[in-house]
């Protein structure tokens, strides 16, 4: 069988992608201020030609990476019960999923990768607009959620949801400098715990 010959526009979208895995792999072993364009380049099999054909910098390739892998994780499960109210996960669950994400692989380089970000976010301006982009985003949908599940005024569940990001921030610190004394068991029942009451009281 011939192999299909790809368009422009897929070359490009496939090289663009190549590249963000690379760079993935990179970040992980140097971090960001330790990785380079070379090297990402080198990891994927381009030039730097190519990666500034894609990208301007080594910056907003990061930016996008994170977008990508993080931003896509808390957006389905947010998404997942804003498109069925039967699927809106308890306090609980919430803490749950949370944990689970903490605990994966991906998903706790992603979490050094962020507190990189933030680090730098006081000297880079695009990664400020990332941080909050990303916390504006979370924040809406899980507001919508704690709205439509309780009946709460429209400010009081933004205001709700934002305590439930700073919990999952709170604790996914914690666990991470130090796991034995925090461990990811405190994601469901603190949930449950800090969050019942005030998610419960009238508006």
């Amino acid at each position: 069988m011939l192999k299909q010959r790809l368009t422009r526009a897929e070359r490009q979208a496939q090289t663009r992608q190549e590249l963000l895995d690379a760079a993935a792999r990179v970040f992980v072993r140097r971090g960001l201020q330790g990785s380079s364009v070379e090297e990402i380049s080198a990891e994927a099999g381009y030039t730097r030609g190519a990666f500034y054909s894609n990208f301007r910098s080594k910056n907003e390739l990061f930016v996008e990476l994170l977008l990508e892998r993080v931003y896509t994780a808390y957006t389905a499960m947010a998404e997942a019960g804003l498109q069925d109210p039967a699927r809106v996960p308890t306090l609980r669950q919430t803490g749950e999923m949370l944990a689970a994400l903490q605990a994966d692989a991906e998903g706790s380089w992603l979490f050094r990768l962020w507190l990189e970000c933030l680090a730098q976010a006081g000297r880079d301006e695009r990664l400020r607009e990332l941080a909050a982009g990303f916390w504006k985003g979370n924040r809406a949908r899980t507001a919508t959620l704690v709205e439509r599940a309780t009946g709460h005024s429209p400010e009081r569940a933004k205001a709700l949801a934002t305590a439930m990001i700073a919990l999952d921030i709170g604790l996914a610190i914690q666990h991470f400098v130090d796991p034995d004394e925090v461990g990811l068991e405190l994601y469901p029942e603190l949930y449950g715990r800090l969050l019942s009451g005030p998610l419960s009281e009238a508006s």
